[in-house]
């Protein structure tokens, strides 16, 4: 996991605007501001033009962080404790499913909060989230979330196949960095995928985590867990046996998968 690699670094403010705009008055530590210019009421109807081969990746993914509530004296306070990645997995009329990583989803352990709860900007557009099954073992989380009328996301299918030194890609807010309309694109190869993992060149550090990993098909080959603490061009993932049993297990008892 990140956070047994490196120090913490901070928190760069992803839509600075918009969270403090939903998230009141959060307690957050920065490197920068972002200003975007961007109206909220333009989030919800523009469609991002981007490249074919990231457009279902692109559309599906998902910033999320993590926020605490806590009393400073006599006022409610909100604190960002994390940041990650994350895609849309499935949706359907009412919801989606969304996948991340499990260091993520873990309760923070802070004494002084009474609350936590996760949020995601799925197609640039803040929910709730909920946790609804962890594989610790492999860094797997599955969340939900309320699908709103308006949304536009896809279906992905998880690869079975994969070769050594194919093109994959991540899309991701390493830092949190990102914000409407920016779509963090990360190119690698996949150096090899067995039963106990998968290695791919692709730089992430912070805020990565819980990223899908993608062939040029915009199938699903793992997700972003963690890089070794010298080389952050090299992300270590789980298996995509892992990933595919995982989802599977899921599956059989709710119906969160359409494939």
């Amino acid at each position: 996991m990140f956070e047994t690699l490196k120090k913490y670094l901070g928190v760069i403010v992803y839509i600075f605007i918009i969270l403090l705009f939903v998230f009141g008055c959060m307690n957050m530590k920065t490197h920068t501001g972002v200003k975007t210019g961007i109206k909220n009421s333009e989030l919800v109807d523009r469609e991002l033009a981007v490249v074919s081969l990231y457009k279902k990746a692109s559309d599906n993914f998902v910033f999320l962080l993590k926020e605490s509530e806590m009393f400073c004296g006599e006022t409610l306070c909100k604190n960002l404790e994390s940041t990650a990645s994350g895609f849309v997995l499935h949706s359907d009329k009412t919801s989606i499913v969304v996948i991340s990583a499990a260091h993520f989803c873990m309760p923070t352990l802070n004494t002084n909060s009474f609350s936590e709860k996760i949020h995601g900007f799925a197609g640039d557009q803040p929910r709730e989230l909920f946790v609804i099954e962890m594989d610790l073992e492999n860094d797997l989380c599955v969340l939900m979330g309320t699908k709103f009328k308006n949304d536009k996301f896809h279906s992905i299918k998880i690869a079975e196949k994969h070769t050594i030194g194919e093109d994959v890609y991540a899309i991701a807010a390493p830092l949190g960095i990102g914000g409407p309309g920016i779509r963090m694109i990360f190119d690698g190869k996949l150096a090899g995928c067995d039963s106990n993992g998968c290695i791919t060149t692709i730089p992430a550090t912070f805020g990565s985590s819980g990223a899908g990993i993608f062939n040029k098909k915009g199938e699903l080959i793992t997700i972003v867990m963690a890089v070794p603490q010298e080389f952050d061009h090299v992300v270590l993932s789980p298996s995509n046996q892992s990933l595919i049993k995982f989802i599977r297990d899921i599956d059989s008892k709710v119906d969160i998968y359409l494939y």
